[in-house]
């Protein structure tokens, strides 16, 4: 695979769009594989998560649509749940992981659809690991593929290759700053082929409460998928950390929505 040809206008773009991070202050080199862990808990709270995710689509022949998607998140068991409210007419519709099981949930039949982790989360092409906490070192083995230099700033190129089948992409590509922050990331089929460009816009620093740590997380990321040219802009708001009551990550809880 080689790099795509766009890569220096995206990369420029993220050094302007990154101006807090790209002056705080160098890390030091990892190997590729601790810099995967590094990044996993930079990236990953102690507290349960609960934030509201806002998509806006933008289809090749111009149609434009908004989604808004409320996460629940349980860290420490892996549980996780979407709930879809707007447009409203995907109003209620959701997805429930208990550990490694994930089910659909179509309010308009009351009925359940057992899922994949490769699935599109409401008929996007953004997935459930988007949404998830960081895994990338459980995931992948990464190796270096050198430095993209962009006005002065040297880019960590890696090529990850995934150790399990659960993920969505067999293959991913990162590009780093040198504070170890991801500012793009591809993936790829097994076969190589590309299926989607990501574009880290911006970070939000969060104090996590259980832990007293500062943690990183994305406030705003450019999703383009590759086949179709379709864009999409997603935004991390509201986002709480605080516990949550276990009564939600049920079945019976996400029916409830749209009594």
């Amino acid at each position: 695979m080689n790099a795509r040809p766009r890569l220096s206008a995206l990369l420029l773009g993220c050094v302007l769009l990154l101006p807090a991070l790209a002056a705080a202050q160098e890390e030091k080199r990892l190997a590729p594989d601790a810099l995967l862990s590094h990044i996993d808990k930079k990236m990953s709270f102690t507290s349960d998560y609960k934030g509201v995710i806002r998509l806006f689509e933008t289809r090749k022949d111009g149609a434009k649509r908004a989604l808004e998607v409320h996460v629940y998140r349980r860290e420490k068991a892996n549980d996780l749940l979407f709930l879809s409210t707007q447009p409203r007419h995907l109003a209620g519709m959701g997805t429930l992981r208990i550990g490694r099981n994930l089910w659909d949930y179509d309010p308009t039949t009351g009925s359940w659809r057992r899922n994949t982790q490769r699935t599109n989360l409401l008929n996007t092409f953004t997935c459930e690991a988007d949404f998830d906490r960081s895994r990338l070192a459980e995931d992948y083995s990464a190796v270096d593929e050198g430095n993209d230099t962009v006005s002065g700033v040297a880019y960590r190129k890696l090529l990850l290759t995934a150790r399990n089948t659960m993920v969505t992409f067999p293959l991913m590509r990162l590009w780093v700053d040198p504070q170890n922050n991801i500012v793009k990331r591809v993936g790829y089929t097994a076969s190589g082929r590309t299926l989607r460009t990501d574009i880290v816009r911006s970070y939000q620093r969060i104090k996590d409460p259980a832990s007293g740590a500062m943690v990183l997380h994305f406030k705003e990321v450019l999703e383009t998928e590759e086949e179709e040219g379709t864009q999409m802009l997603v935004r991390y708001d509201e986002v709480t950390l605080a516990p949550l009551d276990a009564n939600i990550f049920t079945k019976a809880w996400l029916e409830a929505r749209r009594r």
